[in-house]
């Protein structure tokens, strides 16, 4: 190896970045070479003689000015409340929908029909199944509420849960 070498790759020697074959070799460079070994121990000494330097102080400003930029929206209590009212009342609607017990019987049975017919289709033994209206309706209200609630909750993550 020569000089130019060994300088390029004197901070990986000091920081221990290097394959151990290498690093020989830059060792017994440096045990031949007096002015190699000046820049080794100057390179070796600056993360020492960093430590030592003091800290600067920040500006007067710089924390009341971060904190001013990182201020999070503040939410009304109408705003962040109003969501989960939207919320209960689309899921009541649902519920009446289904009409308790035997309106759920109705949709599974529905579902299993469909399912069937989804699986004939695909076998080429059935046509396509149409979409009822009432399933239709089901799908609209349940894509709705999956809305409001992904809004409901970027609404609550962007605010870090406080109210105003």
């Amino acid at each position: 190896m020569d000089c130019t070498e060994v300088r390029a790759r004197l901070e990986s020697l000091c920081d221990g970045e290097l394959e151990e074959p290498c690093a020989a070799r830059l060792r017994g460079h440096l045990e031949r070479c007096p002015a190699c070994r000046a820049h080794y121990a100057e390179a070796a000494s600056l993360p020492a003689r960093l430590a030592a330097l003091p800290a600067p102080e920040p500006p007067a400003g710089l924390l009341p000015g971060v904190l001013h930029r990182i201020r999070r929206e503040r939410v009304g209590r109408a705003r962040l409340w109003g969501l989960p009212a939207a919320e209960l009342l689309l899921f009541g609607v649902v519920l009446w929908y289904l009409s308790g017990p035997q309106g759920l019987v109705t949709l599974m049975q529905r579902t299993a029909a469909d399912a069937a017919s989804l699986l004939g289709w695909g076998a080429g033994v059935a046509h396509l199944p149409a979409a009822t209206a009432g399933d239709v309706f089901l799908l609209l209200l349940f894509g709705l509420l999956v809305v409001v609630t992904v809004y409901h909750l970027t609404l609550l993550a962007r605010a870090g849960f406080r109210t105003s």
